[in-house]
């Protein structure tokens, strides 16, 4: 049966503010950081001179400002990709479509995004505070393939071959769930990855660059074993340390960047991720207090954003 594809976009609106975000299109920049915790998008806005609106609706909070000059937005999504995709899409809404209409705004400025989040070490060599910045993202949500998307490069096919053949060797043949776990990957915006590796080598603190993985969950799917429960995939964090392709090599999990760079690369957006790893593999859930490392990777992606927005010096 052929599909029939809507004419105009299908955003939710009530009095005129986006359903889910609960904003004005006047009220976000096109400068967009987005952090799981809401505390988080505190500590991001203590960096701007001007918070003109903060707006708090659902699980999401939304503060906007300026920043030497350029003006920025904040966003504190809530954990998972499926509330990155709802904030994403709001905030392309808020940017790119006429809400009365549902119809394209011509002109309209592409975003630039990075998530500013935290994550679980992967490698026994990368210290616990150490700011992860992603060059590319492999997820293992169900968020991702609803979109169409091309690979960015060979890179994303390989990972996705690379992490396939592991999970699948890992599975046992007689689960249920033989065969049903897939990944696949995308890059975030080589500009980007650039600006934060700048800025964290500014910042004098420790910093790598590799592949972030994305969980769908924060225990089995993330490879924490709780007494009661078997995981489908046993010792995934330990499986993924062997991945290599070429020079590149998996350095944390967390739950967000992979539908982030999937959809900013659809839409024409530049995304990156900068994440200390909190924890090292086999800490058995200590992790390290990590306020400096989430202060030091803030400045960075600050300094990322204004490089981006032309503003920095």
């Amino acid at each position: 049966m052929e599909q029939t594809v809507p004419q105009q976009s299908e955003i939710i609106t009530t009095g005129g503010r986006l359903y889910h975000l609960g904003v004005r299109p006047e009220e976000v920049a096109r400068s967009v950081f987005l952090v799981g915790d809401p505390a988080r998008a505190q500590k991001v806005a203590a960096r701007f001179e001007t918070v003109e609106h903060e707006v708090r609706h659902r699980e999401y909070v939304t503060l906007t400002g300026r920043c030497r000059g350029v003006a920025m937005t904040v966003v504190g999504t809530g954990i998972g990709t499926d509330n990155v995709e709802i904030a994403l899409v709001e905030l392309h809404a808020a940017h790119a479509i006429d809400l009365a209409t549902g119809e394209a705004r011509a002109g309209a400025a592409p975003l630039d995004l990075i998530r500013v989040g935290t994550s679980g070490g992967v490698q026994p060599d990368v210290a616990a505070g150490t700011l992860c910045i992603a060059e590319y993202a492999v997820g293992f949500d169900s968020t991702g393939p609803f979109y169409e998307a091309p690979a960015a490069d060979a890179v994303v096919e390989l990972l996705e071959r690379g992490v396939q053949l592991l999970i699948d060797e890992a599975v046992s043949p007689e689960s249920r769930f033989a065969g049903f776990l897939r990944a696949y990957a995308a890059r975030a915006s080589p500009e980007v990855h650039a600006a934060l590796v700048r800025h964290a080598e500014d910042g004098g603190v420790p910093w790598a660059s590799g592949v972030t993985v994305s969980a769908p969950g924060f225990f089995g799917a993330s490879s924490r074993y709780v007494h009661g429960l078997d995981n489908t995939v046993p010792d995934i964090k330990g499986r993924l340390s062997d991945l290599r392709v070429g020079r590149r090599r998996v350095l944390n999990m967390e739950m967000e960047s992979s539908l982030l760079f999937h959809l900013a690369g659809a839409l024409g957006y530049r995304a990156g991720t900068i994440c200390p790893a909190i924890s090292q593999p086999g800490s058995h859930g200590a992790v390290v207090d990590y306020d400096a490392a989430i202060e030091a990777a803030i400045d960075a992606a600050v300094g990322a954003m204004l490089e981006l927005a032309g503003a920095a010096g």
